[in-house]
């Protein structure tokens, strides 16, 4: 009989260790996958993410309010708020690279900052 009890004893250990591994390893899935994700969000050459991952803190691909204060200088006061709401639109979808255009020229923004500017056409 009491080997039976052992026997019992020792399956149910086992049967609890099995799920703690199973847990143990979802866990580590699921942080591979975040990780990944921020990995491919902040590589430059990565151009498959056009969305900031919900774990990335928002001054990864938000423009700080100095680089908001470069990107309107010089501007007229109506192209200031053009400016101003494509960043807001590109920040609400949590966009990394995109491009805002004012009349007779275009910038460039990458992870909040200011990549590249052309004039003209």
């Amino acid at each position: 009989m009491e080997l039976v009890n052992d026997n019992l004893i020792a399956a149910i250990v086992t049967v609890f260790m099995a799920i703690v591994a199973a847990w143990q390893a979802y866990e580590a899935r699921k942080a591979t996958r975040t990780t990944d994700a921020v990995i491919s969000a902040l590589t430059p050459s990565d151009d498959s993410v056009t969305e900031a991952p919900a774990v990335l803190p928002g001054r990864s691909w938000k423009m700080s309010e100095q680089t908001k204060r470069w990107l309107t200088f010089d501007h007229p006061a109506d192209e200031q708020k053009m400016l101003l709401d494509q960043v807001a639109a590109a920040e609400l979808i949590r966009q990394l690279d995109y491009q805002i255009k004012f009349p007779g020229g275009w910038y460039d923004i990458s992870s909040g900052l200011i990549a590249g500017s052309g004039r003209g056409l």
